[in-house]
């Protein structure tokens, strides 16, 4: 191997060693709440890394299960979850605190009775600052599906504006996982091709060495 073909290699190695120490997004979460089987009532609740906290005072209406035998479930078959407070703010984030992306929320009134009411969702971002965005239930049945597609949040908060209580399900986001800094420990992929480039330079050096003595 001449020294030209050494450095293309190097070169190329070095590239994906840099690649591999940046962590990409993870892929997207569904959080549609079908792993929590049992009856729940409270103002905390966690499900698939993520957290929905409401600031309602009677904590029993904060946020409730909604079983999939309901008849006032928007869903059926399935989970929702629902508060029975009026006016209270619904707040989500993730559990370890990382930034978060927003893709999408289905949303459905409190007893699926063809109850139209607007929400306003409020997202903060990691960088700071806000976005918003108010949307309005529809006469009809079921979950409605909004899609926000909102990047880089720190949170995002709920609440009605017109009409009372609100269940919700099916909430899409997509956690940001942090970029590894440079003075860190490499993953066992990236310290794998650094080594085959150490490797590389020590044969092509021993080699040269070689042939100079030879001539």
């Amino acid at each position: 191997m001449s020294m030209r073909d050494f450095k293309k290699y190097f070169t190329v190695i070095m590239a994906l060693f840099g690649l591999n120490m940046i962590s990409l997004p993870a892929n997207a979460v569904v959080i549609d709440f079908e792993e929590i089987s049992q009856p729940y009532s409270g103002n905390s609740l966690d499900s698939k890394g993520f957290n929905f906290f409401n600031d309602c005072q009677n904590q029993p209406l904060c946020i409730l299960h909604r079983d999939p035998g309901s008849p006032y479930n928007a869903d059926p078959g399935g989970v929702t979850f629902a508060h029975n407070a009026p006016k209270s703010t619904t707040t989500l984030t993730n559990i370890n605190g990382n930034a978060f992306d927003l893709i999408s929320i289905d949303f459905a009134d409190y007893f699926n009775f063809l109850t139209s009411q607007n929400i306003q969702l409020i997202g903060t971002y990691a960088t700071g600052g806000t976005i918003s965005q108010t949307i309005a239930l529809q006469l009809i049945f079921g979950l409605e599906t909004f899609t926000f597609n909102w990047l880089g949040l720190t949170q995002v908060s709920w609440v009605e504006t017109t009409g009372n209580w609100l269940q919700f399900d099916n909430v899409i986001v997509q956690a940001i996982v942090p970029q590894v800094k440079s003075l860190g420990i490499p993953a066992p992929a990236s310290l794998a091709l650094f080594a085959l480039g150490l490797c590389l330079l020590r044969h092509i050096t021993r080699r040269q060495g070689r042939c100079q003595k030879n001539t």
